[in-house]
């Protein structure tokens, strides 16, 4: 089966029951397949080509989305909140001959950015469709893929994460399970839909029959007052309550009928999980780890545990099965590091277009997810750190390396360095350590930042430095970097 076809059996039980609310708009499972088929009609004839899709978060999104599945398509959204530069280095990489937009975002984007493709359909406001060019172009695909996400690098070659119906199924089924989902819970998605997060809220809400009331944190008020709609599932990355709860009298009131608070995209912190239950104290807390990899989820830790394994993943969801490997591929015994490997249903296929990646990632039936990590007595695991040194900043993972050689290929600079800094919402931000060259100006620096990277990678600050933070061994890592830092800060 595909997500879609639990769309048309709801609308076929429950016509009348709301799919998707957005604002003051909603529709029903009933007319949210009447307009998937709709859409779906402009892609028949393809026969499992790659779709790219540019829209909004919203309901059109949704149909567009279930539209390219129906047609036997493979879906590759496109993360609109990217910048321009992004978005053609994915599309580059994944090789897309064919995009379904928006009218928003093709007039936003323009007609210059559309030249590319042999095929562009374009969907009106009131899910009219325009195919303005067309012209099928044979593709070899994996058989079994239906959508790619591609995982939240800012910069240097992403990579596609190919997932099929059996992993979509899987993961919707499990999350399901865990949170105890029913066709009465009303689920908020304010975060994007365009990666695994947001991708798996979707799933499993229409794959339970329920519903999901669609919004943003860009403005705190409206995310309040959709929460009071009757929300009864509220999804979010740590960073995503901290914010709600620098207005804590306006989240007890919104958050006064929710009965669970998700979260994944990093630990839950003790002072958070305080606070959410002062607020509500019969709010069940549910915090999940995953990996875009993983479709989603891999572990959660359970509500009972959230006070005294807080500090851990908890154990895997239903489906899945989690080890750690020693540097060998061998399994080690509880509390002793290495790396967190794991199977099941909803691992994927493997990276777009990149055996070599994906021969990497997935050994002998594990995927190793390069989260270094260990197995406690109980049966739960307890994350370590990455070995790749990535930083997590709210729901995006970034690879500092690359975020240093952009800015250096980009500007008068001898070196640069990304130092992570502790923020008060995002969990971290980045700060950035320079070598100037000869014509390096600072207030230039950060109006490049601005313009050109997201603002969750723009800088808190930029010092100048004289020579590399090594260490003791003359090689440059993300300690020494961060020593670096802090010796640069004394000396202030």
């Amino acid at each position: 089966m595909r997500i879609d076809t639990y769309i048309t059996e709801y609308a076929r039980k429950s016509p009348h029951n709301v799919a998707i609310e957005e604002g003051k708009n909603s529709i029903s499972y009933s007319c949210l397949d009447e307009d998937i088929n709709s859409i779906t009609s402009s892609m028949m004839d393809f026969g499992h080509c790659r779709f790219a899709i540019l829209a909004e978060s919203g309901i059109q999104y949704i149909k567009m989305l279930m539209a390219v599945y129906r047609s036997n398509n493979i879906a590759i959204p496109l993360p609109i909140e990217l910048p321009m530069f992004s978005l053609e280095r994915i599309l580059d990489t994944a090789h897309i001959n064919n995009i379904i937009a928006t009218e928003t975002q093709y007039s936003r984007l323009g007609e210059d950015f559309f030249e590319c493709f042999e095929t562009v359909v374009v969907v009106s406001n009131d899910t009219s469709v325009k195919t303005l060019r067309k012209r099928i172009v044979r593709e070899i695909n994996n058989p079994d893929t239906r959508l790619v996400l591609y995982t939240s690098g800012t910069t240097g070659t992403p990579k596609g994460v190919m997932l099929s119906d059996r992993n979509l199924i899987a993961n919707a089924g499990s999350i399901i399970e865990v949170l105890d989902i029913i066709p009465d819970d009303k689920a908020a998605m304010v975060i994007s839909p365009h990666h695994a997060f947001g991708n798996s809220i979707i799933d499993s809400q229409l794959m339970a029959g329920g519903s999901i009331g669609v919004g943003n944190m860009n403005f705190i008020e409206s995310t309040f007052s959709l929460i009071e709609s009757g929300i009864s599932i509220f999804y979010g990355v740590p960073s995503t309550y901290r914010m709600l709860l620098r207005h804590p009298e306006r989240f007890k009131k919104a958050f006064g009928n929710v009965r669970m608070a998700a979260s994944a995209g990093g630990g839950m912190d003790g002072v958070t999980v305080k606070n959410i239950k002062e607020s509500n104290p019969d709010i069940t807390i549910l915090p999940m780890y995953g990996q875009t990899e993983a479709t989603a989820r891999l572990a959660y830790l359970p509500p009972e545990d959230v006070d005294k394994f807080g500090d851990t993943i908890g154990k895997p969801i239903p489906g899945v099965i989690l080890d750690v490997f020693d540097a060998d591929n061998r399994p080690v015994g509880p509390d002793i590091a290495g790396e967190l490997v794991a199977k099941g249903d909803n691992i994927l296929i493997g990276y777009l277009d990149d055996e070599m990646a994906t021969e990497k990632k997935i050994i002998d039936g594990w995927m190793y997810t390069g989260d270094l990590a260990q197995k406690l007595p109980n049966g739960y695991f307890r994350l370590l750190g990455r070995k790749d040194d990535l930083i997590k900043i709210g729901d995006h993972r970034v690879n500092p390396r690359e975020v240093e050689k952009y800015i250096e290929n980009n500007n008068e600079v001898t070196n640069v360095f990304v130092v992570p800094v502790p923020h008060e919402i995002m969990g971290n931000a980045i700060s950035l350590m320079v070598i100037p060259g000869q014509g390096t100006d600072v207030e230039n620096l950060h109006a490049f930042c601005r313009k050109n990277l997201p603002g969750y990678l723009c800088p808190r600050e930029i010092l100048f430095i004289d020579n590399p933070p090594l260490s003791e061994n003359g090689k440059i890592s993300n300690r020494s970097i961060i020593e670096g830092y802090q010796n640069v800060k004394k000396s202030m």
